[in-house]
């Protein structure tokens, strides 16, 4: 799912002396792009996507979790403080709210007013359909499509979400950074090692992405000849060769405008920094309650929330829906060198429980109730 499958590839490219400006948004989508949008969210689709992905990742759960078991000495299954995992509900619901209060309040950046709930609705819906899709891709997709429910054009909310998953981002790069100039408690130095490449990976992204929307042009003759050679060897990738460019062109030059936007309005651009700083502490700290619950660590809060931080970046670029298998195994290894007691395997559950399968339960009664409207 992406965002070609409902734009417009339709308008036309105006030319000046310096760059390839937009034609008027009005004049390329229109509400054929919302009934485009409305079949990319079928509900028996989503909801076959769904079972494959939820069944896979309950596999591979199931299998992790069992072989965890199997190495660990002694498994004590009781829960010394079981009212930390009521704390970490309530973390986890905190995190979602910061999300959502963060969607309302920049909507005002368009002079317009969404309620909380709808803020809710629309990470929820984006949480369910990012965890069932490869690498999170179909996540914007959702979170436009209820933004527009809610009563913004398609143009405003695909500023807010292709912005908003940017800063997304760079929120964990900048805690991170923080965490690591007021925080010096030890941690593994493989930690630091992949907070480093990542930030190396997104830092060369960024770049291209800077340079591509200073010169559109480029990437606008790069794509005329790929798609010529393409329809020159696939006869039915012919149309490519006039409607490819043509998107390119104007997709940079709204994204472009989409940015320019929010860098006019630094303060917004402040607000969901550190809404989603937030968000973060929230969510990563209902781990630190399940250690707590299982009395299984002397870890700190600060350092619990700072060792998941590249490992949750890390995720995002995983391919398989969910990060099913990669996450699991992830997550023990990095938290396997702190605990007592061989309580790998139940922290392992019980973290896939509420920030995955938590959010995928939540997200789909959401999207569900929408799409229902």
């Amino acid at each position: 799912m992406s965002l070609e499958s409902f734009c417009c590839p339709s308008g036309r490219l105006a030319k000046n002396s310096n760059c390839l400006a937009l034609v008027p948004e009005e004049k390329l989508c229109d509400n054929g792009s919302m009934e485009r949008m409305e079949q990319t969210l079928n509900p028996r689709k989503i909801l076959r996507q769904s079972l494959l992905g939820v069944g896979g990742s309950i596999g591979a759960l199931t299998i992790i979790v069992l072989s965890l078991f199997r190495q660990e000495e002694e498994i004590p299954l009781s829960l010394p403080a079981p009212h930390y995992l009521l704390f970490g509900v309530l973390l986890l619901v905190l995190a979602w709210s910061c999300d959502a209060v963060r969607v309302s309040v920049t909507t005002r950046l368009w002079k317009k007013r969404i309620r909380f709930r709808d803020g809710l609705t629309v990470v929820l819906s984006g949480y369910f359909l990012s965890g069932i899709t490869p690498a999170n891709t179909g996540g914007n997709v959702a979170e436009i499509y209820v933004l527009v429910k809610s009563g913004l054009s398609l143009g405003e909310a695909t500023s807010l979400t292709l912005v908003g998953g940017a800063l997304y981002s760079l929120s964990l790069v900048i805690l991170f950074s923080l965490f690591s100039l007021f925080f010096s408690e030890d941690v593994p130095s493989r930690i630091f090692q992949l907070a480093l490449y990542l930030l190396i990976l997104y830092v060369i992204l960024v770049g291209i992405l800077a340079l591509f929307l200073c010169f559109p042009k480029s990437l606008v003759l790069l794509t005329e000849r790929v798609s010529a050679f393409l329809s020159a060897r696939i006869p039915r990738l012919a149309h490519l060769a006039d409607s490819a460019p043509i998107f390119v062109g104007n997709f940079l030059g709204d994204l472009r405008e989409k940015f320019l936007l929010f860098l006019r309005n630094p303060h917004y651009l402040g607000w969901n920094i550190a809404m989603y700083c937030l968000h973060f502490v929230c969510l990563f700290a209902t781990t630190y309650c399940i250690l707590q619950a299982l009395a299984a660590s002397n870890l700190s809060l600060l350092s619990v929330v700072r060792l998941q931080i590249p490992l949750f970046f890390a995720l995002r670029f995983t391919p398989l829906p969910g990060a099913s298998g990669v996450a699991e195994l992830s997550f023990a290894s990095l938290f396997g060198s702190f605990l007592e007691g061989g309580r790998v395997s139940l922290l392992v559950f019980f973290w896939r429980l509420y920030t995955y399968y938590g959010a995928l339960g939540a997200g789909s009664i959401a999207l569900f109730r929408t799409l229902a409207r």
